[in-house]
Order: structure tokens, then sequence, then C-alpha cells
């Protein structure tokens, strides 16, 4: 592989000008530059970025750690990253810890877990990058971990226990509001809820907004219209009954999974969704689009997470003025679809 010496025996200059051509630091004619980049190019050279890092102390690389890149979260989150960083001219490594896959629980395995995220930081460490994001595959908290000393460091998609550490989120609490809300607008007053599981941060938060909006209205809130579901499709399906039993006219479910669940128990039965009932769900999955009828839905902003989280971290490691700490909680849209018709 050719090297600068190599460049500089060919262009009859000092590697030493060749260097600041290759760099950009400029002070060298035109002429010589175009005939470096030239030969630089005949020759197929390619800079060695580690030895450059260790003269300039800075890789322009940043570090991403994912619990689990199979979360239908974290391609568009990573997108948003991928999208600032070449923006700004960075790069990134990834390293995808599979949590998920692996059956670990961030809430209940917290030793293992950490182990196993120091073990990532330390191999995002000896790559050279300028700083981290850590990316939950869910909202919780992740414990400030020592190994990352003074790394720049920022969460997304989860929050950190240091207030100091910037987190990017969406509002959960708002949406929930946003979709009760909604209902309301549309002539519903008996909104029924299928939650997420017990100890979800995302439930609590979007049943919060709900019950606020509801109080709002001017209604009452009525805790036989909330049922507690899992995530998963088959709590949809089953709860649709209890709550259509206590008088419900339309349902908020908290994931679209839910809500499919919803939709095959009214298929089952003879009910209409958009006509007998009505029916929002949450996340923008792509089965939102392809179901009968199409279903109304919250997008969460995952793209603008992850370009959110990229920019606070490069102006961190830019030395650039931080305002931001904490939680940084970003907007969702409401996505209107055939499941409400107005």
């Amino acid at each position: 592989m050719a090297n600068m010496k190599d460049i500089a025996s060919r262009a009859g200059v000092s590697v030493a000008t060749v260097s600041k051509v290759l760099n950009d630091l400029g002070g060298i004619s035109q002429e010589t530059t175009d005939l470096i980049l030239s030969i630089a190019k005949e020759l197929n050279y390619r800079p060695n970025l580690y030895a450059r890092n260790l003269k300039t102390r800075q890789s322009r690389t940043i570090g991403i750690i994912t619990e689990d890149i199979t979360v239908f979260n974290a391609p568009p989150i990573i997108d948003g990253i991928g999208s600032c960083c070449e923006e700004r001219g960075y790069h990134y490594f990834l390293e995808n810890l599979r949590l998920y896959n692996l059956g670990f629980s961030p809430l209940l395995d917290v030793n293992e877990q950490s182990s196993i995220v120091n073990d990532a930081i330390d191999f995002m460490m000896s790559m050279q990058v300028d700083g981290l994001i850590y990316l939950g595959s869910h909202s919780h908290k992740v414990v400030h971990l020592p190994s990352i000393g003074d790394t720049h460091f920022i969460c997304s998609y989860c929050s950190c226990t240091d207030p100091s550490i910037p987190s990017v989120l969406y509002d959960d609490r708002k949406a929930g509001y946003d979709v009760a809300k909604y209902l309301i607008n549309t002539g519903h007053s008996s909104i029924g809820v299928i939650t997420g599981p017990n100890g979800s941060i995302h439930s609590a938060k979007r049943l919060t907004g709900y019950q606020e909006a509801i109080y709002d209205s001017g209604l009452r809130y009525n805790p036989k219209m909330t049922a507690q579901g899992d995530w998963n499709r088959d709590s949809g399906f089953m709860l649709t009954e209890q709550l259509l039993r206590n008088g419900v006219t339309a349902i908020f479910a908290q994931n679209d999974l839910m809500a499919m669940g919803v939709i095959d128990y009214c298929v089952k039965n003879g009910i209409e969704i958009g006509k007998d009932i009505a029916l929002v769900g949450f996340d923008n999955r792509e089965i939102s689009t392809v179901c009968r009828p199409t279903l109304t839905t919250v997008s969460p902003p995952l793209f603008e997470i992850g370009h959110t989280a990229a920019s606070l971290l490069i102006d961190k490691i830019e030395g650039k003025p931080q305002t931001a700490s904490g939680e940084i909680l970003l907007e969702c849209s409401i996505i209107e679809r055939d499941s409400t018709k107005r």
C-alpha cells in the first residue's frame, strides 16, 4: 500500500508538503497540490486514520452502542445519527449488544447488562471515538457508567440516572394527551385504552396523558375503560371484548400490534372499525398501512431522535456552548387513516 513517502518521491517534494496537501492544511501552490492529489489517486493512497488520530487527538468518529438493532425503533434512529454525521463530516462505529435477543431485561438483569455495556464501551474507546451514543430498545433509566470517564456521552430512546447527561426521547405523555383529545374532538366520550405491561415507562406516561385530556375536556375518568395488555397482538384481541362490554366507542391501543388484535376481534365479530368503533394505535409500524382498515396511529420521531442526539454529541465534541441537559422530549404526530373516519 502506498504511503506519503511514495507520493513525495514520485512528486519530487518533501513528505511534509504531501502531508499538508492530504490534510488540507493549505500553504501549498495549486499546481503542486493538483500534482500530489493526482499521484495519490493513481497510487490508490489511503490515509492511516489511526496515526492521524494520535497526532490530532480527534478521530471525527463517534460510537453507537445499541441494545438491540432488531428492535423496530433502532434502524430509523441510527439512520438519523448517520444523516447528521454526513452533514457534519463524521463517521461512526456500531456495536449491537443483542440484549433483546439474548433475553436480558434492563430492569432485572442490571449487573449482567452493565458488564456487557462496559465491554462495548472499552471496545469503542480502543477505536479512539470522540464520543458515544447509547441507544435503548425502550424507555428506561441507564445507570451512569464510570467506564466512560470524561468521554462525551448521549442517551437516545432512554435516559440516564446522571441528569447532566442529555437524553433524547419523544414525549409519551403529550402523545397520549393528543390521542385522547383527537378522539374527543371527533365525537367520542367513552374512550377505552389498552395499555402496555406494568412497569413500562412508555405505557404509564401515555396513560397519564390520556387521563389529563379526559379531565381537561370535562369528562369523567372511568377505570373500567382501561385494560392492561402486554404489547402483543393476542392481548389486544382478548381485551377488546371487555372494553366493548363496558360501552366504549373508541379504543386507544398503546401500540400497533395490540391494535391489530383489536382489528382481529372486530373482523371476527362483524364489527366495522371506522364506523361502529374508532381505533388508534401507536408506533406507525409498516403493518398499520397494509391492514384493513388502515390504522390511524401515532408516529414517533425516531429519525429526529437520532439526528438530534448526534447533533448534540458533535456539538459537545467540538466544544460548542451546551444548553441541553436531562431529558429532551420531541413531539410525536398523529397519522390519520381509515380506522377513525370522521
